[in-house]
């Protein structure tokens, strides 16, 4: 089984042709190829399908085998594969990928980053766990994001056994990634996150959307937000309650390979 990695700024995925595929068990192959010691090693899994509604549909699957209804840095590494595949137009600038949270128009640059429309936010309110007080932002998928008083806080926050209860809790129902954050001057945010279904990852697009949106929601900087990983940075554009959220950020290759199949995978019971 044939694949790709890919990375965007550290937010990392193993992208498989749709033919490679089409009798996977996406689950189960998402949790064996993601593991980082038996397995490629991967944030996620992305496959490109065909759509009705759009030049494409990306299929994502978190390490963990459970989908995500949207993935921003995902939606990044998918266009720039499907132009250089000739999944699409090869002379594309522009393309358009049907998600779990609606269609999403990519733009594609000649450096192989790309600018994503990734639709409006939706606010639902705040809520204090754990002592640090959240707020919840959709981004097409679930976020809650709490700003610290310092950015050393954010860096010495031991993000896994605040995190993990954080994403399961009972007020989110479906999990929720859980971001922490602190402004660095009027136009940049320093982040970490906790992403559901998978534990901390160095970078993520909705993640990156949420916490800009919200320091710019609650007066903390103004847009465009530079949001600073540990993986790189994505610049953030929003202009405000009911417009869109635009991301912009690389889309890198790392290598090709092939995955040894399982016989678990494929259904087949052959090896």
């Amino acid at each position: 089984m044939r694949f790709t990695k890919m990375h965007a700024v550290g937010n990392d995925f193993i992208v498989f042709d749709p033919g490679e595929v089409e009798y996977a068990d996406l689950p189960g192959l998402a949790r064996e190829a993601c593991d980082r010691h038996f397995g490629v090693g991967a944030d996620g899994i992305l496959v490109p399908a065909a759509s009705e509604v759009a030049d494409l549909k990306m299929v994502y699957l978190n390490s963990d085998g459970s989908p995500s209804e949207m993935c921003g840095n995902g939606l990044r590494c998918l266009a720039r594969y499907a132009r250089d595949f000739e999944l699409v137009d090869g002379e594309a600038e522009a393309l358009t990928i049907e998600t779990g949270a609606g269609v999403k128009k990519v733009v594609l640059y000649s450096d192989g980053s790309s600018r994503v429309d990734m639709g409006a936010p939706e606010f639902e309110g705040e809520v204090e766990l754990y002592g640090f007080p959240f707020l919840r932002v959709s981004m097409g998928n679930p976020h809650a994001v709490a700003f610290l008083g310092s950015e050393t806080e954010v860096e010495e926050l031991d993000l896994k056994n605040i995190g993990a209860p954080i994403e399961k809790n009972l007020l989110f129902p479906e999990g929720t990634n859980v971001e922490f954050a602190h402004p660095r001057g009027r136009q940049e945010v320093r982040m970490r996150i906790w992403e559901r279904g998978v534990g901390e990852t160095l970078a993520s697009g909705s993640g990156s959307c949420a916490t800009a949106v919200a320091a710019i929601r609650m007066g903390l900087v103004v847009s465009p937000v530079v949001v600073r990983m540990d993986g790189g940075t994505v610049r953030i554009e929003w202009s405000g309650e009911g417009d869109p959220v635009y991301m912009v950020g690389p889309a890198e290759y790392v290598f090709e390979g092939e995955l040894l199949l399982k016989a678990e995978w494929t259904g087949s019971g052959e090896r």
